[in-house]
């Protein structure tokens, strides 16, 4: 059989690409795999072209669109192919539309075409890399495994892997589902929907939808994960392919004895690496998709047993002065943050909030935010996010520790505001990165912002007296 770089090239031959979206994963990776193929295309993008230029090393397009982005530049073209970051409302795309040339996702046209591994499909507001990350683990005990979508891993730079793989574990973004031709998963979940990307989408529920593509186009085979206990998934019946719920209350989890339970093993939450209640969704998932793949309960309930989570989510750095320094920059929905927030000793723990502004609701955490010792909010949303809280500032002084009351700062600096918060934190007691905003504002992303946060506290807490 002919690689899948043969394949598409037989199929597209004729076919001329306008790649929309220039940013640092997609379309690098989408001019990448069509050179493979053989395949002629153009670039179209909003950044200037001395911008764009470093990405384009290395590449050979036949035309380079920089700055504003207009119709002219579907000049040749037979079909896009769109990054997920960029909206079907830019003019490019729209005229594409209208002329009825086919606009693609990198995962609707390349994973239909694969013939060989078994697509497992993870989307959700909160713990997309957690349970894919899990899963490819899993999964690479049993078959070649291949990771790889919204995590950082494109698939059209996965392509010659994935031909080769066995299992297939994609994290999708709701961004990536968006009008969808094609795209079909064997077994796919939506671990939560919860208010998020408020900039992209008019409502939650167009945000609820967009979600809900990833069994749009299911076979009577194929198996949809069914969170039974998120009350914006419980009811969703595909119009094709298997249903099967997961919940705290259903097999193979038994709360009576905080366990998971497959054929005849069982495995205590409290054995885990990964602790934290909200993971447990994650984790059920996961159990719940290597049964329905046939898996051997062993091996699983070992992987999971073993598994010690993702680097910036709920991951203890360090414990300097008598305090747990948490690192959650990954949280970057309020739903995030109040998982997070609930596996802490809320009277003890300072949370940092902030970062890029999204817009979010974060009213839903006053009640939690006012029993914190400290809640310090930072960068471009900081402010909007203590007026929401209902917090006013307060300096440190023993009679706020005393009456309970939140001690509200806000500091535009990222590192400055870390620091500031090492000096109000009890000991013992919790230092929380939970952000719920992305690190754009002041970072490259939220990987810089969780190692600066360890680094920033942990040097801080050595030498800081105790407040």
């Amino acid at each position: 059989m002919a690689d899948i770089f043969s394949r598409v090239h037989q199929a597209h031959a004729g076919d001329t690409f306008l790649i929309v979206g220039f940013g640092q994963w997609t379309g690098p990776a989408a001019a990448r795999f069509l050179e493979r193929c053989g395949l002629p295309y153009a670039i179209s993008d909003c950044a200037a072209m001395d911008e764009l230029a470093p990405r384009l090393a290395g590449l050979s397009p036949r035309h380079v669109y920089g700055g504003p982005q207009t119709a002219d530049h579907l000049d040749g073209i037979t079909a896009v192919l769109l990054s997920p970051g960029v909206p079907r409302t830019i003019a490019p795309v729209r005229a594409a539309v209208l002329a009825g040339l086919p606009v693609w996702g990198d995962l609707d046209f390349l994973l239909p075409m694969l013939d060989r591994p078994k697509l497992i499909g993870v989307s959700g507001t909160d713990g997309k890399t957690t349970t894919v990350t899990l899963l490819g683990e899993i999964c690479s005990r049993f078959g070649k495994t291949v990771v790889c979508g919204n995590n950082g891993l494109p698939v059209m730079d996965s392509a010659g892997a994935l031909d080769a793989a066995d299992f297939a574990v994609v994290e999708v973004s709701s961004f990536m589902l968006e009008h969808t031709r094609r795209l079909r998963f064997d077994a796919s979940v939506i671990l939560n929907i919860a208010q998020d990307h408020v900039d992209r989408y008019e409502s939650l529920e167009s945000y609820r939808q967009a979600k809900l593509n990833i069994f749009a186009h299911a076979r009577k085979m194929d198996v949809f994960l069914r969170n039974a206990d998120d009350p914006a998934l419980r009811d969703v019946v595909p119009s094709s392919g298997r249903v099967r719920d997961f919940g705290l209350d259903l097999n193979p989890f038994d709360a009576a004895s905080d366990a998971f339970v497959l054929r005849g093993q069982s495995l205590p939450v409290t054995s885990c690496r990964l602790q934290g209640r909200q993971f447990l969704p994650d984790l059920l998932a996961t159990l719940v998709i290597s049964d329905e793949l046939g898996f051997a309960p062993g091996p699983v309930m070992e992987t999971i047993r073993e598994f010690p989570g993702v680097p910036h989510r709920f991951r203890t750095v360090g414990e300097p002065a008598g305090v747990r320094v948490i690192d959650d920059s990954k949280a970057t929905s309020v739903q995030a943050v109040a998982a997070a927030l609930d596996s802490c000793p809320i009277p003890r723990t300072v949370v940092l909030l902030g970062g890029r502004e999204k817009h979010l609701d974060f009213r839903p955490l006053a009640d939690r935010a006012a029993r914190c010792a400290g809640v310090v909010c930072y960068g471009e949303a900081g402010e909007r996010i203590q007026r929401e809280l209902g917090l006013r500032d307060m300096t440190p002084s023993d009679e706020d520790m005393i009456q309970g009351r939140a001690q509200a700062i806000y500091i535009s600096d990222f590192r400055e505001a870390v620091r500031r918060a090492c000096t109000i934190v009890p000991r013992p007691g919790c230092l929380l990165l939970s952000p719920g905003c992305t690190s754009w504002d002041q970072f490259q992303n939220y990987e810089v912002r969780g190692r600066v946060f360890a680094e920033e506290a942990i040097r801080a807490l050595a030498v800081e007296p105790h407040p």
